[in-house]
């Protein structure tokens, strides 16, 4: 994940093999269940996110330039949710350890999960390319995935969630989005 030159859309470098891994997280599939460590304690499951509604998971990895992007940029979006009782969770492909030291140099707030390997939620996702945002409605079906940053794509959440998520107006998705590349 080093130089800018590898990373056009996304950090291809799952944690795991993906040889011939077939991505079972398409929009209109029923979600996989889950069930990860939050760094602050306790645990995330899918059934947090389907009970009120819904919600949106990011798996990302602490090394990955176009993850940080993301990340620290989506704060908007995941306060809206947030507003509205839904869930919106970030799921690092790292190490406790790791993911503590990113965050003392990253504001981030929502909530972080760790998982470990073999990495069960990236592989029942089909997680290939990190950042990869998945929203889950309140049905438990996957409405939106998008793998990478492409802004257009992300700044059309605000009304994909409205709909998706019974969500009231979602005025921004991103900070700062006239500051941002149209694609990482």
């Amino acid at each position: 994940h080093g130089g800018s030159g590898d990373q056009t859309r996304a950090c291809r470098e799952a944690s795991y093999p993906t040889q011939g891994l077939v991505s079972p997280g398409t929009p209109g599939a029923i979600a996989p269940d889950f069930d990860v460590r939050l760094l602050d304690g306790g645990y995330q499951e899918l059934r947090d996110l389907v009970q009120p509604g819904g919600g949106i998971v990011v798996f990302f990895k602490t090394e990955c330039e176009t993850s940080e992007l993301l990340l620290t940029h989506i704060g908007p979006l995941a306060q809206a949710l947030a507003r509205e009782e839904r869930v919106f969770v970030a799921i690092a492909q790292n190490p406790a350890a790791e993911v503590r030291a990113y965050l003392e140099s990253h504001s981030l707030a929502f909530p972080i999960a760790c998982e470990a390997p073999p990495y069960p939620a990236s592989r029942a996702y089909g997680i290939v390319t990190v950042p990869t945002l998945i929203m889950i409605d309140g049905a438990g079906r996957i409405a939106e995935r998008l793998e990478g940053f492409v802004k257009s794509e992300i700044l059309a959440l605000g009304p994909a969630a409205e709909q998706a998520l019974a969500l009231g107006d979602i005025p921004s998705v991103l900070e700062r989005p006239d500051e941002l590349p149209e694609l990482k």
